[in-house]
């Protein structure tokens, strides 16, 4: 990495749900001025169909031991898993329209997390070219419609990629997109296909893949996710649902920390930037694999 990727951590923010954009979104909008940072929202531009999880019981090895693990009803509250089921999703950007602004009118980037978070996560893999850019094509009608300009940067549900969005970003002119686990940044490949998109991948693991086994309490956790930084580019994804919620002194504790230790903030996008302009980008080729404490597949990069 160069000098100016050393000891930086790129905040990544998933908003995965209705109520994590309503009341995740503004605490961690007020913790990060409260130190001055300033990171890279994902918001999902339709419906919040959390209730339609339910089925991953059955089709993810793992889903209901990490469910129970993190606390699924403390998580997301019994309103929130009946969306989609037993009551109507609410519109997560048209009925937070106002907050989506406050996001870039405080500083921070803002891009595209799917349109609908759960039907993206779970069924893009197998999604030809026309359903994928009619996915895509709902959420950037969306963002243009309540922010007036057009996005930069994408954020696949789930960490679920295809080579059909690659392909339309790539066309659309996005700086970068973040869909992927991995070490650093770099142009994807796919199934023999090179885009010249910049991938950022989730360097770092999530809150839910190590709370109950990393730790269970702020101190724990904390410490654990220190000895996970490594010297150079970090990407630290955190979900609104977690870290905007019960789990936000955890990183208020983990960002004192690691301000105090020399590391600095920045947007995704800045990060892309900075690497095109800066630093040679290896191509890697992106393959189905697995993450510790996460159940089922998700896009990885591979050297």
């Amino acid at each position: 990495m160069v000098t100016d990727m050393d000891k930086v951590i790129g905040l990544k923010v998933d908003v995965d749900t209705f109520w994590g954009m309503r009341q995740g979104v503004p605490a961690l909008l007020s913790l990060f001025k409260k130190y001055d940072i300033h990171g890279s929202f994902f918001v999902p531009m339709g419906k919040d169909h959390t209730g339609w999880t339910v089925k991953r019981v059955f089709t993810k090895k793992g889903f209901l031991k990490k469910a129970n693990r993190v606390g699924v009803l403390e998580t997301y509250g019994f309103t929130t898993l009946m969306y989609g089921l037993l009551l109507p999703g609410p519109e997560i950007v048209k009925k937070n329209a106002q907050l989506l602004k406050k996001i870039k009118e405080d500083g921070h980037e803002v891009g595209i997390h799917g349109y609908d978070h759960v039907y993206w996560h779970d069924h893009i893999r197998h999604c030809d070219k026309e359903k994928t850019e009619e996915e895509i094509e709902k959420a950037l009608s969306v963002y243009k419609e309540t922010l007036g300009e057009r996005p930069l940067s994408f954020a696949a549900p789930g960490w679920m990629i295809n080579n059909h969005a690659l392909r339309y970003f790539q066309e659309k002119g996005f700086i970068y997109t973040s869909d992927t686990r991995g070490t650093s940044p770099f142009f994807p490949k796919i199934g023999g296909e090179k885009f010249d998109v910049i991938q950022i991948p989730s360097t770092l693991p999530t809150l839910d893949e190590v709370v109950g086994i990393a730790g269970t309490d702020i101190f724990s956790l904390t410490e654990y996710f220190l000895n996970s930084l490594t010297e150079g580019l970090n990407i630290l994804t955190v979900h609104t649902e977690l870290e905007g919620k019960r789990w936000l002194g955890f990183l208020e504790a983990f960002i004192e920390t690691t301000l105090r230790r020399d590391f600095q903030y920045k947007k995704l996008l800045d990060i892309a930037i900075e690497c095109r302009e800066t630093m040679v980008i290896p191509t890697c080729e992106i393959v189905n694999g697995y993450v510790e404490g996460r159940a089922g597949e998700v896009s990885c990069q591979q050297w």
